[in-house]
Formats: C-alpha cells, structure tokens, sequence
C-alpha cells in the first residue's frame, strides 16, 4: 500500500515523536504507531480491517500524545 497521503503521516508522526517535552511512554507509543503504518507500507493489498485497526492504533497514539 505505498500513497503518498500514508507517507505523509508517517512524517508528521515522526516529526511529533521527536518533540520535546514528550514522556518516554508517549513516545513509545507513537513509535507503535509509526511501526503500524510501516506495516501497512509493506503490505500490498491489506483486508479493510487491517486497514481500520493500524488507522485505530495512530489514532489513539496521537490522542493519548496530546491529552497529557
């Protein structure tokens, strides 16, 4: 699944892991997301539910990053 929108987010994933002032577990858990997102780069054709759930893990790595 190789797009340019999903690069895009892997960059601005990894632009917000490399703040300051981040906790060690936040940003751990970007890189989870970050390592979801690589997963689906690699991964042609991945099952919609695939999909979802990588979609589901950056989201809440983002929103846990920014309810702290």
């Amino acid at each position: 699944m190789q797009d340019k929108n999903l690069k895009f987010c892997m960059d601005r994933l990894r632009s917000l892991q490399n703040r300051d002032g981040l906790e060690p577990e936040q940003r751990s858990k970007l890189e989870k997301a970050t390592e979801e997102l690589r997963r689906l780069w690699r991964k042609p054709n991945q099952p919609r539910k695939e999909i979802y759930w990588a979609v589901r893990q950056v989201a809440e790595a983002i929103l846990n990053t920014f309810k702290k």
